[in-house]
């Protein structure tokens, strides 16, 4: 399979990593069934977007040092993902937890666009 193909997968699993995290944040917070749902599909997307970044990474042999960087910043985004919504689930403060997701993720997202599979207008912050 093309490298191409690993990279839109694990794109399209972050996409969907996201949508379900609000999806069980918001059903723990209501109490709705919703959340145990969505919380068990965020979990198996969780273990798609790491396989295929692990894959991209090593495809890649480490590839410099900001795809080390990426790769350490987006395992801490997927523990504080499952943290906090395994806070969420036993009615736990969770704020701090949260604002970290929200962090890191946001810093994964900017670093994996700005690596050359990315956009190209993230490009000139790396380089």
């Amino acid at each position: 399979m093309p490298l191409i193909a690993f990279l839109h997968t694990h794109v399209t699993s972050w996409i969907l990593l996201l949508i379900l995290f609000a999806v069980a944040y918001i059903g723990y917070k209501n109490g709705n069934k919703s959340g145990k749902i969505a919380h068990m599909a965020f979990r198996l997307m969780l273990l798609i977007a790491f396989g295929t970044g692990l894959y991209l990474y090593l495809q890649l042999n480490g590839g410099g040092t900001f795809y080390h960087v990426k790769i350490t910043v987006g395992l801490l985004t997927l523990i504080f993902g499952e943290m906090t919504l395994v806070k969420v689930k036993k009615k736990k403060p969770s704020n701090g937890l949260f604002g970290g997701y929200i962090v890191l993720a946001l810093i994964t997202i900017f670093i994996g666009y700005a690596l050359p599979y990315g956009q190209s207008f993230f490009n000139s912050f790396i380089q």
